[in-house]
């Protein structure tokens, strides 16, 4: 949590204050997101006396002695706090203790960074031990107040804390040790009962990870400390069949998938076929250049072109897709700091080939437009439209005069935006433009773009819940974090309702031709998957889009069939 909280914290503050931003000492111990942050602008502050004047200067997540810290509030700067909460509640309790005139014993190492700001609280009545041996010299006539670094070991804590104990009867025991740390050194033991050997993932330089490593090496199975995944070798894991995977609290989660995808490489014949590395890779080339997504768009075009008493109508139905697949991938190209944290792979591909893509992206365009024309006057003029908005969307240096004025520094500040964005596209893209080119009556293609409409959002709601965290990293509130994660599942639910309801009153006032009953095959698998990713969990990534937008697919080729078959 104190680690998430320093991250989004900085990058909030790097989006919301143009001068120069710092970070006094690491903001973390992950060397690959210091790297990031700096990608963001955001560098370590090297000599905290020569200060640059007007820039932002952020507290680590270690926090920092108050001597260190009046410096900083004393120069001409913007101080920003992100001290860990849990780092800040020990702080505060040794001070009190301090302040009682007990004798402060820190459990821990006294050249970590967290340690070395916990001994600033309790200036001349801190002692640092880091072993029972050191605890054995502890004794002391008056109070003792004992409290541990939150990154270590409980059981050493503990083991430490009864010595102490034993020589000062009185010495009071503060549990001061982060849960998740805990929580993540106790799992190491149960999942090296069925594991060859154990990965740890993060940084070199940063405490907790060395005492996960620590007891896995106590585990007696092999054990692998790497910062990421090119560290590891296929010739240490030759004859294993399990191997388990951790990772320090400060190591992002993106790096543990690629290091998950690179041990799943080494021994694909053991997972079941379709999360064999080579398939994937041919579903990668699909899906990660937003094939799939046009498709599905102009499937969902041509659904409500079917429910709109239309036929198939071949150029619409490609301007349709290409037009998708070119918004998308041109917002991917944008928005890579978001796939970087969601989807290792994607932003890979993307950043490997993004010159190629961009190519395909405006070539997409240039083929849409002239296509569309083919529909009709109506579809050509709207398709126009939506190029002109994209392109600009993706060039825009900054935010119009209105929205600067309300505080929205970047459409990343407005909430909602991303989902928003996505929403409409959808909506104006394989709703409004397919069924303006059949011309139905009123009431008839309202229907028809209103279940393209439930369906875009459906989308942007589910993708909204599983970006969450990233969104969050990222400074950008989703739709799913506005109305929290229970209330936007809720939604689903209600969405889906809906459509059923608009087949159902479409086809009992006989708005619908009785042949689009076929669509509730459709409804039904989407239904499942949601209740699905209800009930497991839904992560983000290849297969997550992969489920939903075939689904979307499935809302156009059920009407497909029936046309083939007549």
């Amino acid at each position: 949590m104190g680690v998430k909280r320093a991250v989004e914290l900085v990058l909030k503050t790097a989006g919301e204050n143009p001068g120069p931003i710092y970070t006094w000492g690491p903001l973390i111990h992950n060397p690959q997101t210091v790297d990031f942050l700096r990608e963001q602008g955001v560098e370590i502050l090297e000599d905290i006396s020569n200060i640059p004047s007007k820039s932002t200067v952020i507290i680590r997540s270690h926090g920092i002695p108050p001597e260190e810290r009046d410096t900083i509030a004393s120069s001409d700067v913007t101080l920003c706090d992100a001290t860990c909460p849990k780092v800040a509640r020990v702080q505060a309790l040794i001070k009190k203790a301090a302040k009682e005139g007990d004798l402060v014993v820190i459990v821990g190492n006294e050249d970590h960074a967290e340690v070395r700001g916990l001994v600033g609280f309790a200036g001349e009545h801190a002692v640092v031990v880091a072993d029972e041996e050191e605890a054995r010299q502890i004794e002391f006539e008056g109070g003792v107040s004992v409290f541990g670094q939150t990154t270590i070991n409980r059981e050493k804590y503990e083991r430490i804390a009864r010595v102490i104990k034993s020589n000062n009867a009185s010495a009071k025991i503060f549990d001061t040790l982060c849960d998740s740390t805990s929580g993540r050194q106790a799992e190491i033991s149960e999942l090296s009962l069925d594991a060859d050997a154990i990965v740890v993932v993060g940084g070199k330089n940063s405490g907790n990870t060395r005492r996960l490593y620590e007891v896995a090496v106590d585990t007696g199975k092999p054990t692998f400390w790497i910062e990421t995944a090119d560290e590891l070798s296929k010739e240490n894991f030759l004859g294993m069949t399990t191997v388990a995977v951790t990772a320090g609290a400060s190591t992002p989660h993106w790096i543990v998938s690629r290091v998950v995808e690179k041990l799943e490489a080494m021994n694909e014949l053991r997972l079941p076929p379709w999360e064999w590395p080579r398939l994937k890779a041919i579903g990668f080339v699909i899906i990660q250049s937003n094939i799939l997504t046009g498709l599905s768009a102009a499937m969902l075009g041509f659904s409500a072109v079917f429910l709109a008493g239309g036929g198939f109508n071949l150029p619409l139905f490609i301007a349709t897709g290409l037009f998708m697949m070119s918004v998308h991938t041109l917002y991917n190209l944008v928005d890579w700091q978001g796939l970087a944290l969601v989807d290792p792979s994607k932003i890979r591909f993307f950043w490997g080939n993004r010159k190629f893509l961009g190519i395909v992206s405006a070539l997409g365009f240039m083929i849409a437009i002239p296509l569309s024309i083919l529909s009709g006057t109506t579809s050509f003029i709207l398709m126009c439209i939506g190029s002109v908005f994209a392109l600009a969307f993706v060039s825009m240096k900054g935010m119009p005069r209105f929205l600067k004025a309300r505080g929205f520094g970047t459409w990343r500040s407005i909430p909602g935006a991303k989902d928003i964005l996505h929403a409409i596209a959808w909506i104006f893209v394989a709703g409004l433009v397919p069924v303006l080119s059949v011309a139905p009556p009123i009431w008839l293609g309202a229907l028809a773009v209103l279940w393209v409409a439930v369906f875009a959002v459906l989308r942007a709601m589910l993708f909204s819940i599983t970006d969450m965290e990233t969104d969050r990293v990222l400074g950008r509130e989703s739709i799913a974090s506005i109305v929290g994660e229970k209330r936007a599942w809720y939604s689903t639910y209600v969405l889906m309702a809906l459509a059923c309801a608009i087949m159902i009153a479409g086809i009992s006032l006989r708005v619908f031709a009785f042949q689009t009953a076929v669509e509730f095959g459709f409804l039904l698998y989407m239904t499942l998957l949601i209740a699905y990713f209800r009930r497991k969990g839904i992560s983000r990534g290849t297969w997550a889009e992969l489920a939903v937008d075939f689904g979307l697919l499935l809302s156009g080729a059920f009407p497909l069939l029936i046309l083939l078959l007549k």
